[in-house]
């Protein structure tokens, strides 16, 4: 049984080692991986600097498109495992499972060659532009999660912080449901790709900034607490702020807290995707990739192979005319 090539952290190192090539049994299946999202909260983790919890040794990665083993057949990972016996499980917020295991954290990644996953877990591939779009499934799902369960019930003004996956598929969703949407880019070259890239999404793009919002939508990197003080000082009093933003655990809130009650602000978490109310946020989001524009392309156009993880990785530390908005490994393809 030849190995297998899988990206691990373990001791402070990123490595590419050999991990025991994964065989399928009953309940789970070996999917040869294709295509491999490097997702925005995984990458501080892949570096030295990181300073949080981690999984010893960590096979990262859970944004996973590939063909199973047995079959051919194209698919994406849900990476979300509940135990289905707590009282969050039984009311389809697997999320909030104390119990909860992740592909990519708690089980091994998709930054690899191959990986055996739960059969469960496993999801068929619909009919899309570009089978590397399926890499976006979690983000949109974070996205359309955010919008069904964070935002109120009638549509206004909106503004997104931030110009990743999470916050394009945000703005999208949020168009889809009514919002006047408006995203705040960091710089000019941002702003530019975006305004490109939304062409057929009626979306305003503004740099650093937004008007005076409803709902205003964190979605940004999360190494300080600059994209929600931003966030609160665009927001209408009486408004409401959403968190998608991963935090790194050092980061701390240093507003006034007397300002932001006063003004009646409703700050709320939206973590990850669920599948209450008879819906399925990660499914919902790959039906929803089928009608993938330009800014799906834009999102999965910067792809490495699997070995230049460290090249991607010094990449997205780039000037953002040169940083990828996200990118992909390769393997097989």
């Amino acid at each position: 049984m030849s190995p297998v090539r899988a990206w691990t952290v373990s001791g402070g190192s990123l490595r590419l080692a050999a991990a025991p090539r994964p065989t399928d049994t009953d309940d789970t299946t070996l999917i040869h991986v294709r295509y491999s999202g490097i997702c925005g909260s995984d990458i501080p983790k892949l570096r030295t600097s990181w300073r949080g919890p981690l999984p010893s040794p960590w096979f990262p990665g859970h944004e996973i498109v590939g063909t199973v083993a047995r079959t051919i057949d194209w698919v994406c990972v849900d990476p979300l495992i509940g135990c289905r016996s707590c009282p969050a499980c039984a009311d389809g917020h697997v999320h909030l499972c104390h119990g909860l295991r992740r592909v990519g954290w708690d089980l091994p990644g998709g930054l690899a060659e191959a990986v055996r996953v739960p059969s469960s877990s496993v999801v068929r591939l619909p009919a899309l532009r570009d089978p590397a779009h399926g890499v976006l499934t979690d983000a949109m799902a974070v996205a359309l999660h955010g919008v069904r369960c964070g935002l109120p019930i009638r549509p206004g003004r909106l503004g997104v912080i931030g110009t990743g996956a999470v916050s394009v598929c945000t703005a999208v969703c949020a168009v889809q449901a009514g919002w006047e949407v408006h995203i705040a880019a960091r710089s000019a070259e941002r702003r530019d790709q975006l305004h490109q890239a939304l062409g057929d999404v009626p979306v305003t793009v503004h740099q650093r900034t937004l008007p005076p919002c409803e709902v205003v939508v964190d979605a940004a990197s999360g190494q300080s607490d600059a994209p929600l003080r931003l966030a609160v000082a665009c927001v209408r009093d009486g408004g409401t702020v959403v968190v998608q933003n991963a935090y790194s655990p050092q980061v701390v809130l240093s507003l006034p807290l007397r300002n932001l009650f006063r003004r009646s602000i409703t700050v709320r978490g939206s973590y990850s995707y669920c599948r209450a109310h008879g819906r399925d946020d990660f499914r919902d989001a790959l039906a929803l990739l089928t009608h993938g524009g330009s800014w799906a392309d834009l999102l999965t156009k910067d792809r490495y192979p699997l070995l230049d993880l460290p090249r991607a990785l010094s990449d997205l530390r780039g000037t953002d005319s040169r940083r990828p908005l996200k990118a992909l490994l390769t393997a097989g393809v």
